[in-house]
C-alpha cells in the first residue's frame, strides 16, 4: 500500500520515476517497517544499481519526506527511514525499533511542549 501511494504522490508532483527512484519505493515498502539505515538501504539498491551514490540515494529521500511519505531520524550515528508518518513513539532496544502507539501520551507531549509531535524515540535499557 505505502508503495502505490509513494508512486502516485511522485507522480502528482511532477518527479520522474526513473529506475532508481523505483526501486528505492520498492525497497522501502518492502524493509521499510524495520526502520533500515540509509546505508542498508544502499547496499540493497546497489545491488541492481552498483553505481548509485549515497548522496542521490540521500537526496531522493529526502524528497520523499518533503512529500511526507516517511521521516528520517537519527541512531547510533545512522539515518534511519521511518514510514509510519503519523504521530507515535518508537521504541528502542539493541538496535530494534518499534512502533507504538498511544495517542494519549502524545497528546501530553504536545501539551507539555506546546507543538506538534511527529515522533518520540525513546531508548530502553
Amino acid at each position: 500500500m505505502w508503495k502505490e501511494k509513494a508512486l502516485k504522490r511522485l507522480k502528482e508532483s511532477g518527479y520522474k520515476l526513473t529506475p532508481q527512484r523505483l526501486k528505492l519505493v520498492e525497497i522501502l515498502d518492502r524493509i521499510g517497517s524495520e526502520h533500515p539505515s540509509l546505508k542498508d538501504v544502499l547496499v540493497e539498491i546497489k545491488a541492481e544499481f552498483p553505481t548509485m551514490s549515497f548522496s542521490t540515494l540521500y537526496s531522493n529521500a529526502l524528497t520523499l519526506k518533503e512529500l511526507g511519505l516517511l521521516e528520517l531520524f537519527s541512531l547510533d550515528g545512522e539515518t534511519r527511514v521511518e514510514l509510519n508518518t503519523e504521530p507515535h513513539i518508537n521504541l528502542i532496544s539493541g538496535g530494534e525499533v518499534i512502533d507504538f502507539n498511544d495517542t494519549e501520551i502524545i497528546e501530553r507531549i504536545r501539551k507539555k511542549t506546546g507543538r506538534k509531535v511527529k515522533l518520540v524515540n525513546i531508548i530502553l535499557d
